[in-house]
């Protein structure tokens, strides 16, 4: 649904005992800036003839009322108007009741005290309605053309040995183009992944089901390196050969229930339902380098199959949307594309920029560290602004972090640091590789005159 569509005024039936209640829906959702009237009946028979009278774009409706009930009202609402939208706005309510809501034909439900989702199921509902009627366009449409070629059978009817034939391949081709026209609004036609829309639709599924059931999941963002090299050099047909010939590894590497996309040009996405932690990267960019030597074997070419990766996961404590959870992935793909040939002081991802300050910089030659997580941590590099450090596992960004430096002498240099960029060192680790795998640059938080003047000495003993 476009922008437009919500800015026109809404009219929308409430069925409510509490005018408290409804009062405050209708601020809620005039605060997020869906202008609407809203019409509250708290009887069965008002609540008949409201619905019978229509001109609403939306009902809410609670769940039990003191002389009426929800369920009641949807079997109602369903008959007279089916194509609009119902949504239980309502107190606590099981998760059985609510399945069966659903099942009965509601479109949501939204617990009184989580008024703030509201906006976002009545987008959610709005679109749907929208993508409803246009399929029933669609299908007027097919309809009309199957009664065009009723007619013609009947108006050829003397020439039915002749045109038996023609008439038979014009239905199977509409069949065909059918299919073809509701597959390419999902699908990628060259390598026949899911498209963007595709993908897109399933993840944002995933995702609901991933935060009922409190499930992780990890996007991977993939962007298959030298595409313009392979195009230039061998030509574009060989640049579609190595699309495809990826598309198949991602399909071998990955399970069923995955949702594998190709996203655009050079770039695939992989949605990995049901990861046992937070920390699965290596090992499926194993999976998917083993699979990439194999194909490189298997097949004479004048060049490698490779690819960058970016790995972001949904946790259900700390959610976010697909969207974010793709960019994130993307900037981390970016990242590790830039690790792999060599950072120069420019953006790693996406216009990151990684302590562009001005400050005179020292390299320690992995002067022990130790910051407070697992694993061990060496510094690669340090200013006044902040500081470098390969790690045995990936810091977390936006993260703050206590970071303790270990001088030549016996003291100790304390400080605080914002993580600012993370990612795997220099490509992608495999699982047997010792040591450090990771790096991270930290910006350092609430410096002091003392900590600044022990920065400062600690940088010159470094500088002789």
């Amino acid at each position: 649904m476009n922008n437009n569509d919500m800015k026109r005024r809404l009219r929308i039936l409430n069925l409510e005992d509490s005018r408290d209640d409804s009062e405050l829906i209708h601020i809620s959702l005039l605060g997020v800036g869906i202008e609407c009237d809203l019409v509250r009946v708290e009887t069965r028979e008002d609540f008949t003839a409201t619905v019978r009278r229509g001109g609403f774009d939306l009902i809410l409706a609670d769940y039990s009322l003191p002389s009426f009930d929800g369920l009641s009202a949807l079997k109602i609402a369903k008959e007279t108007c089916p194509e609009v939208p119902f949504i239980f706005v309502s107190g606590a309510i099981g998760e059985e009741v609510a399945i069966e809501t659903l099942k009965q034909g509601a479109t949501d439900y939204v617990l009184k005290d989580r008024l703030a989702r509201l906006a976002t199921a009545i987008r959610r509902a709005l679109l749907e309605v929208e993508e409803q009627t246009r399929l029933r366009q669609a299908e007027k449409e097919l309809e009309r053309y199957r009664k065009h070629l009723e007619e013609l059978v009947k108006e050829r009817t003397a020439e039915l040995n002749i045109l038996n034939e023609k008439l038979q391949l014009e239905l199977a081709e509409r069949t065909k183009l059918e299919e073809k026209l509701h597959a390419a609004s999902i699908t990628d036609e060259m390598t026949g992944l899911l498209n963007r829309r595709g993908f897109l639709i399933l993840a944002q599924k995933h995702l609901e089901l991933a935060e009922r059931n409190k499930k992780r999941f990890a996007i991977l963002f993939l962007d298959l390196n030298g595409m313009k090299k392979i195009n230039d050099e061998f030509g574009h047909r060989e640049g579609d050969r190595a699309l495809i010939d990826v598309s198949n590894v991602l399909k071998r590497t990955f399970r069923k229930a995955d949702i594998v996309a190709r996203i655009g040009g050079d770039e695939f996405t992989v949605l990995i339902a049901d990861v046992p932690d937070m920390a699965i990267e290596e090992t499926v960019a194993q999976h998917i380098n083993d699979n990439l030597n194999a194909c490189n074997s298997e097949t004479k070419r004048g060049y490698k199959l490779s690819v960058s990766m970016g790995m972001a996961y949904y946790d259900p404590e700390r959610p976010y949307p697909v969207e974010e959870l793709l960019d994130g992935a993307d900037e981390l793909m970016y990242e590790h594309k830039n690790v792999a040939h060599k950072r120069d002081g420019r953006p790693s991802s996406k216009g990151r920029e990684i302590q562009e300050r001005g400050y005179e910089r020292y390299r320690t030659d992995e002067q022990p560290a130790e910051i407070v997580v697992r694993g061990s941590h060496m510094i690669r590099d340090i200013s006044l602004g902040g500081i470098s450090v390969r790690t045995s596992q990936r810091l977390t960004k936006n993260a703050i972090y206590d970071i303790r430096i270990l001088a030549n002498t016996d003291k100790k240099l304390s400080l605080k640091g914002l993580v600012i960029w993370s990612s795997l060192m220099g490509g992608v680790s495999t699982p047997d590789q010792r040591g450090p795998r990771y790096e991270a640059g930290l910006m350092f938080i609430e410096l002091n005159e003392d900590l600044i003047n022990s920065l400062e000495q600690f940088m010159a003993e470094l500088g002789r």
